[in-house]
């Protein structure tokens, strides 16, 4: 799953401590929330300070979504040309000495998924247009216009079924190339590229039986 910024709100929350578990598997787009930390095996990111309460530790996790708590979209990509290739902490690099490259693809990787580097995650948690590549196409192809989006549980994934609502379903983005040659240019099925959704904001959870 990557994340789109289509018509995001203004600003995220920023960067917060990841938790350590979920380290090296965010890829972008899941349902992330505020929780409180084992101290024994939660260490923080350094830069993102420790967060704490009366309780201890605190940090964000993927999971399902809770009515009246703190949480959002996860900002972080995985390695390119996976999950959607949202991106890396430095980008990638097309070619290299003498015109070499070390992939078939001539694209080199430059540095890991951002999440797995720094142990951080940016956090959307304001309402508005948000585009997901689901790691579970399935789970999100069966959806129609305007049916609710939950996150599911341990893994913040998006998709329909149980659960306090996270988003709003748009529906399928396909063909969205302006650069080469679309699918249904040539007589051949659309793609679907990405999901749009329209994510309510932390402060509208709303229970699903409801």
């Amino acid at each position: 799953m990557a994340l789109k910024l289509l018509n995001p709100g203004l600003r995220p929350l920023g960067l917060f401590d990841l938790d350590d578990t979920d380290g090296g598997l965010v890829v972008g787009g899941e349902y992330v929330e505020l929780a409180q930390a084992d101290p024994l095996v939660e260490a923080y990111a350094a830069d993102a300070g420790q967060l704490e309460d009366a309780t201890g530790i605190l940090m964000f996790s993927r999971g399902v979504r809770h009515a009246g708590r703190l949480g959002g979209l996860a900002d972080e990509g995985g390695e390119a040309g996976t999950e959607g290739g949202y991106g890396t902490l430095f980008g990638s690099l097309i070619g290299s000495n003498a015109g070499r490259a070390t992939t078939q693809s001539g694209a080199v990787v430059i540095g890991p998924s951002t999440d797995r580097a720094s142990g951080k995650v940016t956090v959307w948690a304001t309402a508005g247009l948000y585009g997901v590549n689901d790691q579970n196409d399935d789970a999100l192809a069966l959806l129609d216009a305007n049916d609710p989006v939950s996150a599911t549980a341990v893994t913040g994934v998006l998709g329909g079924g149980g659960g306090d609502h996270v988003a709003i379903y748009v529906g399928a983005m396909s063909d969205t190339s302006l650069v080469s040659t679309t699918n249904a240019a040539v007589g051949l099925a659309s793609a679907t590229e990405y999901h749009p959704i329209f994510y309510s904001g932390n402060a509208t959870a709303t229970d699903a039986t409801a």
